[in-house]
């Protein structure tokens, strides 16, 4: 059994993993110079960046699994989000943490907290309760979620407009799903922000960088992978897989798993049938520029992640962080290190800029809420994704639902596998998809 797998990052170093280790033929094309996709990082000057996926959260069972597998348990850390919300030109201070004894320590600087207007704090208070029921609901062992299908054409703006209102849209769901997604609360699922709030029962994070993971697969992996390899064509006859075709010509295979975003599945399978293809357009992404910047002191209060920024603030940015904060192991003593990305459709003017103005661009920004941000940083990188965050969009969840339980294996052969095919669109997505595929794939060719 010959396997070909299109695409290295996350999802497609999940299914090379699994088929190498049961012992199947089995060869990864990757059309960038590196492996690991939207899940990468690399060290420069002291610093460690990561160009996409920040952290890693606790629910993210087969992420985790991963991590031990490959040696990185002991990189692994306890995270804590401690920062801020803008508000009329100053930073108000508050935790993140869930947890009761922390809340209990914190009571004094919540009750005394002035960060919102009054309104937002009873219209929050009813949108939290009609999140939590469906929450509570929710089984994470399969990442299913059938449990919130009802609400699969629903938004983010629309469900806070009936069971709250406006400022709590605007200076809270606004910036929190801007900073999940780089996308505008009317561009996402309700039952997409309900499932991250799995987020809540912890945070960890890699002392090396979320992307080290994708960076050890891809060292034990490398045999197994052609980088600087793009697809162009994966090949189907009588509803049955081929192969696919490369630069270099034709390559047969008796299974070929796609695992790129779902716009480039489209393009690199034209034919697919309308029962296929019509889910797969209802999946969006965010587009983003992120330029890093690494500093030598913190743009931020010692211990703060990140300033979220309602839409009051008129940014481009959705927040301001110092990633600093998660870990001494991610920057020089002393040094900050910044990620900002453009976001929204706010955005769509700043991402045609040349890099160099992105950056000039980015520094004013955020010297408009961090005014120690310096003029000449000592790191600046620019790195721009056209697909940077499946939105999840309304219509998605259950377009894609109807697709994975009565159409993906509607061509023999043929397997998908991304972040889209599960309703929390991230790296642990990304990763069990892959396994699926593998494990398909092993079942079908047993």
């Amino acid at each position: 059994m010959k396997v070909v797998i299109v695409g290295a990052g996350a999802a497609g170093l999940a299914a090379t993993n699994m088929l190498v280790k049961n012992g199947v033929e089995v060869t990864a094309y990757e059309a960038a110079d590196f492996a690991g996709g939207r899940c990468s990082c690399y060290e420069k000057d002291g610093y460690i960046v990561d160009t996409g996926a920040q952290v890693i959260g606790k629910l993210c069972e087969t992420q985790i699994r991963l991590i031990k597998e490959f040696g990185l348990g002991p990189d692994i850390k306890k995270f804590v989000a401690a920062g801020a919300i803008w508000r009329d030109g100053k930073s108000y201070g508050i935790s993140a943490s869930m947890k009761p004894s922390e809340i209990v320590n914190n009571i004094k600087n919540i009750l005394g907290f002035r960060g919102l207007p009054l309104m937002a704090y009873p219209q929050m208070a009813m949108i939290g309760l009609a999140m939590i029921s469906r929450y509570l609901r929710l089984n994470y062992d399969d990442l299913r979620f059938d449990e919130l299908l009802d609400l699969g054409d629903t938004s983010v703006a629309d469900f806070a407009r009936k069971h709250g209102g406006e400022k709590a849209l605007d200076h809270i769901l606004r910036p929190m799903v801007a900073t999940l997604t780089l996308g505008e609360a009317e561009d996402v699922s309700i039952p997409h922000l309900i499932a991250l709030m799995g987020l809540t029962r912890g945070i960890i994070l890699l002392d090396k960088g979320t992307g080290s993971l994708c960076n050890a697969m891809y060292d034990k992996l490398k045999d197994n992978i052609k980088l600087k390899s793009p697809v162009n064509r994966i090949v189907i006859e009588n509803k049955k897989v081929k192969g696919i075709e490369t630069e270099d010509g034709f390559v047969e295979a008796d299974h070929v798993i796609c695992t790129t975003t779902a716009g480039v599945t489209r393009k690199i399978i034209p034919d697919l049938p309308d029962e296929m293809r019509k889910p797969l357009e209802k999946v969006k992404y965010s587009s983003t520029v992120h330029v890093i910047f690494g500093t030598k002191e913190r743009i931020l209060p010692d211990n703060w992640y990140a300033v979220m920024l309602p839409k009051s603030a008129n940014s481009f940015l959705q927040c301001i962080n110092d990633s600093s904060a998660k870990s001494a192991a991610f920057a020089p003593p002393g040094a900050g290190l910044s990620h900002s990305c453009t976001w929204g459709r706010t955005a769509e003017k700043m991402n045609k800029l040349s890099d160099d103005e992105i950056v000039k661009a980015m520094i004013r920004e955020l010297q408009r809420f961090a005014p120690n941000m310096t003029d000449k940083p000592d790191l600046a990188e620019v790195v721009r994704w056209d697909e940077a965050i499946c939105l999840e969009p309304p219509g998605q969840f259950p377009a894609m639902y109807c697709f994975k339980n009565n159409h993906k294996d509607d061509i023999k052969g043929l397997h998908f596998a991304g972040e889209y095919m599960v309703l929390i669109s991230c790296v642990e997505g990304a990763l069990r998809s892959g396994e699926d595929a593998a494990k398909a794939v092993l079942r079908e060719g047993s």
